[in-house]
């Protein structure tokens, strides 16, 4: 497995005509976003786990993919999602379910897409495997980062901001394994195509050599 490389944030867009219809609140989501176009959306199949409002499944439209499922808890975010596509012309090709992808029967894509989502799960393997079974071809993830010195920061800092979240009435944060999730996607056929760290954040591009048969 290659070592992950370190790259720095702009506060660029994405290029193309993406970038003319929305914006990136993180820098984090725009350069997972930047990794799967580099992977290519042309042709594919995308599904985003915790789609939110829907910036990373309208871009993947506009830059080929043939169609983008997202699976999102927040009935408001699937609203404005919704919205989104219709505003770029890509809705026909868009579906928007409500519901957790930890639990829901996922249609196989052949790319699987989770951003700053693990971490919002105390039962992280379940997510990860159920997600990773749906995926066919590749496998996009961001999480906050468990080994070395980043490691560290996050598992002293980690407890502040969840009891920070407690006090505003939000929801707590999980610190996963790292290499938990990468061995469970080994395991499952997938090798790392790329890795790197952004800020706390780790976000992993990962591929199957053979993608096992497309569900019908």
């Amino acid at each position: 497995m290659t070592d992950a490389t370190r790259v720095e944030a702009t506060s660029c867009c994405a290029d193309g005509d993406y970038a003319a219809i929305t914006d990136w609140p993180f820098d984090v989501s725009r350069v997972l976003y930047q990794r799967l176009d580099q992977l290519g959306f042309e042709g594919r199949s995308v599904l985003e786990i915790g789609c939110g409002y829907g910036r990373l499944l309208v871009g993947s439209l506009l830059a080929g993919a043939t169609t983008a499922t997202g699976v999102e808890l927040d009935p408001e975010a699937l609203e404005r999602a919704r919205e989104r596509a219709d505003e770029a012309g890509v809705s026909d090709r868009c579906a928007l379910l409500p519901g957790d992808g930890a639990d829901l029967n996922l249609v196989a894509h052949d790319l699987v897409v989770l951003d700053r989502v693990i971490c919002c799960y105390a039962d992280g393997d379940r997510l990860v495997e159920r997600s990773a079974a749906a995926a066919l071809h590749g496998y996009a993830v961001s999480v906050p980062e468990s080994r070395g010195l980043r490691g560290a920061w996050n598992r002293l800092t980690y407890p502040i901001g969840n009891m920070l979240d407690r006090l505003r009435g939000e929801d707590r944060v999980y610190l996963h394994d790292v290499r938990a999730i990468e061995r469970r996607l080994v395991a499952a056929g997938f090798r790392l195509h790329s890795g790197e760290w952004l800020g706390k954040w780790y976000l992993g591009v990962f591929v199957r050599d053979q993608s096992p048969d497309r569900a019908a």
